[in-house]
């Protein structure tokens, strides 16, 4: 196999029409200014030509060991909300501890809005840089042309991917059954004697189960008990102010299920401010296992996700498809369980 010629900024300055020095330009922002119309020329020149600075391709000369241990995270949207929610807080922890266990190196993480510049995507989403690739919330990701033409480019270049949690194309997926998760808490809550329960969530498989959960029970949906948060960004908040809704509405319900721990630390919130009290006036169950859910009070009846664990089998389906180049790789669904606390109610001392 001959080695490809490394593509260079005379290359990009003939494609794009402008001289070398407008290339530098634009790489390095200035010194000098560069009309918008110029500016995009070249950047679509280095996207079609998928050229990388000479800094980045340096890893050849490494050898590739440093490359075959470097693994890239890639997050769906703008990827501000990963950061700062507990929950995906204790899934990076995981990764990045895991990696280190495996002699592996998580070498970026990378919100997908930021892929959009060509010269980042080539800087990261390259061969040279890295051999594997994590994909969390690819939910996110939008379905637009140059979105989807983004993640086929990804998926033509790094060789092994997983996705978390989420399924996204034919990609191997490591996650939880998020339907039998809803289904599991809202069946305790009907155990339990509860019928009028709100769920308060985002509209994807938890909120099939929660009907689910229902229909076997013989009771009805009541779709003004349903209540969907806006956005991943603030579920605390969110779920606070539609508690506080329901509560100042006259709502006819005696338990809560909310799709995150956070969203029911927010309901708990409401509840209280409210002068009612947890579990004793309303019932309250969610999804999760944060290390919060044990410390509020009354402390949460959840189901755990096993977040360490997610981490470690992404980690080791990467290892897998390194193995075992070009062979059909599977996804792994991993078990859930009920954790039962006060909140629900059956704790409680007789």
């Amino acid at each position: 196999m001959t080695e490809q010629t490394p593509v260079t900024q005379e290359d990009v300055a003939r494609r794009a029409g402008v001289s070398r020095s407008v290339v530098s330009y634009v790489l390095n922002n200035g010194p000098r200014k560069v009309s918008e119309e110029t500016r995009q020329r070249v950047l679509a020149a280095i996207n079609e030509l998928e050229y990388r600075p000479n800094e980045f391709a340096q890893r050849l000369k490494q050898g590739s060991d440093a490359v075959q241990n470097a693994i890239g995270i890639v997050t769906g949207g703008k990827g501000y909300n990963l950061i700062e929610r507990p929950y995906y807080n204790m899934i990076l922890s995981g990764l990045y501890d895991y990696a280190y266990q495996q002699h592996q190196q998580i070498t970026f993480l990378v919100y997908w809005d930021a892929l959009h510049d060509p010269i980042f995507f080539n800087k990261h989403i390259h061969e040279q840089e890295i051999s594997s690739l994590i994909l969390i919330l690819p939910s996110l990701i939008p379905q637009a042309k140059k979105d989807q033409s983004l993640l086929d480019q990804m998926v033509a270049r790094i060789p092994s991917i997983v996705s978390l949690e989420e399924m996204v194309r034919d990609l191997p997926t490591v996650g939880i059954d998020r339907a039998a998760a809803a289904h599991t808490a809202m069946s305790h809550l009907i155990g339990l004697g509860h019928q009028r329960i709100v769920f308060i969530g985002l509209n994807d498989q938890r909120v099939t189960g929660h009907r689910q959960a229902l229909l076997e029970h013989n009771l009805p949906v009541d779709p003004t008990l349903i209540a969907f948060l806006e956005g991943s960004s603030a579920p605390t908040g969110s779920a606070y102010n539609i508690t506080t809704r329901f509560l100042e509405d006259r709502v006819d319900f005696t338990a809560i299920f909310t799709a995150t721990d956070e969203a029911a630390i927010g309901a708990i919130a409401a509840v209280k401010d409210h002068g009612l009290r947890v579990p004793e006036d309303i019932a309250v169950v969610s999804i999760d296992n944060i290390e919060l859910a044990s410390m509020v009070r009354p402390a949460l009846t959840t189901v755990d996700i096993p977040k360490h664990m997610l981490a470690r089998v992404a980690i080791q389906s990467l290892q897998t498809q390194k193995a075992f180049p070009g062979q059909s790789q599977v996804s792994t669904m991993l078990p859930t369980k009920l954790i039962i606390r006060e909140s629900c109610g059956a704790n409680r001392a007789p």
